[in-house]
């Protein structure tokens, strides 16, 4: 199993399969989005890999290496396999939306394999993610900017996608101490000054700005959403370590995006089961890199649950910005303290 994982015979099939699958299914997008991702993901990649030249893990402790033949010469960051695995995962919930969740438990064995054997390190998993997941969607939304009829619809993918990047935003900032306690209040309270001005007067090409990206078109306050993911965002800063804080923040970032962007492709409307697990296994993922296995299953269990069956308090739903960071951030502090 291992052996396969590592051979290039697991890189031809993610290559391979949604090319083929497209071009007798979906030849419309053939030309038009999947290889155009899956060009524009390797590229990016292997620039970065040259640009970062970031060593692999075996090279200083070549005691963790786990294979004995195609042992990769290049360098680390971001992992190709992570990459193009979630290109298939994309890929697959376009052409066949009832399978997401399948393509996104393979990206997670493939992931944590390159982990196991030495190959790459967490953030390299993280940024494989990330460039495969705007890239796909970018194009997507370039693609379809003609084609999709309810406006809507195009605004979700917007949002969902600018959401899914602003959180990993937000982690990097706070890894690399770069947003501490005094500047994620300014922050947090710039965006409340923000949504509450918006009631009486904005410029009128921020407004414009913002109102690309608002679902209804009518809204009380604008940047609500945003102000909220911050807010809850920065209360999860202040109540948790800082690795469960993290992990809380990506819970929200990649488990509601995930399971948006896969449930846009079913036709009927309600949330569905297959993107729930979907969101469950892109954020168990990407939040590895911070907490343990046990705490990762524990926020994206907490996140898929709460994303499926959407809480309320007196018949009014409870906003997943506010939501998930709290109650993500709380399981996993739990599990912590547990095991």
């Amino acid at each position: 199993m291992i052996k396969l994982l590592n051979s290039n015979l697991i890189i031809f099939f993610l290559v391979l399969f949604p090319l083929a699958f497209g071009f007798v299914k979906k030849r419309k997008v053939f030309f038009t989005l999947l290889v155009p991702s899956l060009v524009a993901t390797t590229f990016v990649v292997e620039l970065l890999k040259k640009i970062t030249a970031v060593s692999r893990p075996f090279i200083n402790n070549p005691q963790i290496l786990g294979i004995q033949s195609n042992i990769p010469t290049n360098f680390s960051f971001p992992s190709l396999h992570t990459a193009l695995a979630t290109f298939f995962a994309w890929s697959l919930a376009f052409l066949k939306p009832k399978l997401s969740w399948l393509g996104f438990a393979l990206l997670l064995i493939i992931a944590l394999s390159r982990v196991y054997l030495g190959l790459h390190y967490f953030q390299d998993l993280i940024g494989g993610f990330a460039i495969a997941t705007l890239i796909f969607w970018g194009i997507f939304i370039v693609h379809r900017r003609k084609v999709i009829t309810k406006i809507s619809q195009a605004v979700n993918l917007r949002r969902k996608i600018v959401h899914l990047f602003y959180g990993f935003a937000l982690v990097f900032l706070i890894e690399y101490q770069i947003l501490d306690t005094f500047l994620f209040l300014i922050l947090t309270l710039s965006w409340g000054v923000l949504t509450l001005s918006s009631a009486i007067w904005l410029p009128a090409r921020l407004k414009k700005l913002i109102m690309y990206f608002e679902r209804d078109k009518s809204p009380p306050f604008l940047g609500e959403g945003s102000f909220l993911f911050t807010l809850s965002s920065f209360l999860a800063f202040l109540i948790f370590p800082k690795p469960i804080a993290l992990a809380a923040i990506i819970n929200l970032a990649v488990g509601d995006s995930v399971n948006a962007l896969v449930g846009f492709y079913f036709k009927s409307k309600g949330k569905r089961i297959e993107a729930s697990l979907a969101a469950f296994f892109a954020t168990a993922l990407v939040s590895l890199q911070y907490i343990s296995p046990w705490q990762a299953i524990a926020g994206a269990i907490t996140t898929s649950i709460f994303e499926y069956s959407e809480p309320k308090i007196s018949k009014k739903k409870i906003n997943d910005n506010l939501l998930i960071p709290l109650a993500s951030g709380a399981a996993i502090w739990l599990i912590g303290k547990l095991f």
